[in-house]
């Protein structure tokens, strides 16, 4: 309803201060910032999804809810170990029918009896607007008494097609001067450069039948680099942000060679930067299923 107060505001503005318009208007700067801070006044702030840290960090057949929408992600896994078990390798396929979101990787890891070290690359796309890789070295370390530690530097490049930008306050009219239409910019391609961190810790207690595990994942970025061809290239430290996983993952021991996994996790996000410009991030809840059967 407040859109439209705007839009016939704007018409009645063109019809009585010009006698002769042109085809295309543009607001002076400062009523420009009055119409958008009555939009920000309002509150509202556009969500969004991060693939990369939400739907195909999952593992296994994962459903996540988003609000009102469901996310299912089947994610395949093949791992091949040397004679000695020192070495794994790792190779993965994710796959998102409803967000149209794909992806491919491949892990090597060395293994020891308390630790163990990854390198691992993965490739997504929607096969439109977005693709992404990832380089990350993960280490995770295990303890008899205390549980299992573990973290990861990762780096990440995000790719974005063009798109339409948001209003600057141009507008057409007719040949009588009434308003037409909004114009919106269309924004170059462009890609982001993130670095971040990310720690974790899971505990297991196990029981003849079932293995409970309580887990928590924090991450956050550290650094940026953003890039479209124009004076917006830049390279930033990044205020405070975290995003926190918590859940708990269930292990069912169906026989002495067939699991299966179960596992809920939550996430909640904290990035007041990214809200201070109209942007939140959704925060799915994930439930997860899977399966571990050893030849």
């Amino acid at each position: 309803m407040k859109k439209l107060i705007i839009i016939l505001l704007l018409i009645s503005t063109t019809f009585v201060t010009n006698a002769q318009t042109p085809d295309t208007l543009q607001l002076s700067p400062k009523e420009l910032f009055g119409e958008s801070d009555d939009w920000n006044d309002v509150g509202i702030l556009q969500s969004y999804v991060n693939f990369s840290k939400d739907v195909l960090s999952s593992s296994n057949l994962s459903v996540g809810i988003i609000g009102k929408q469901v996310s299912t992600t089947l994610n395949l896994g093949y791992n091949k170990s040397s004679m000695n078990g020192q070495w794994g390798h790792t190779f993965a396929a994710s796959i998102n029918p409803i967000w149209n979101y794909y992806g491919v990787g491949y892990g090597l890891s060395r293994n020891t009896d308390t630790r163990t070290t990854t390198i691992q690359s993965f490739y997504s796309t929607d096969f439109d607007f977005q693709k992404d890789i990832t380089l990350s070295f993960i280490d995770v370390f295990r303890t008899k008494k205390w549980g299992t530690f573990g973290y990861s530097v990762i780096a990440s490049k995000s790719f974005w097609g063009t798109y339409q930008g948001e209003w600057e306050g141009k507008y057409t009219v007719d040949e009588n001067g009434d308003f037409k239409d909004l114009i919106y910019p269309q924004m170059p391609s462009s890609s982001e450069m993130s670095y971040r961190g990310m720690v974790m810790y899971t505990y297991t207690l196990k029981t003849k039948r079932v293995n409970i595990s309580p887990q928590i994942f924090a991450m956050g970025d550290v650094y940026k680099v953003f890039k479209d061809g124009t004076s917006s290239d830049i390279g930033y430290l990044n205020d405070f942000n975290l995003d926190l996983y918590y859940g708990t993952s269930f292990d069912w021991k169906i026989t002495k060679r067939f699991v299966l996994n179960t596992n809920i996790r939550y996430n909640t996000t904290f990035d007041k930067s990214s809200e201070s410009v109209g942007y939140k991030k959704s925060n799915p809840i994930m439930f997860m299923i899977g399966t571990n059967f050893q030849f």
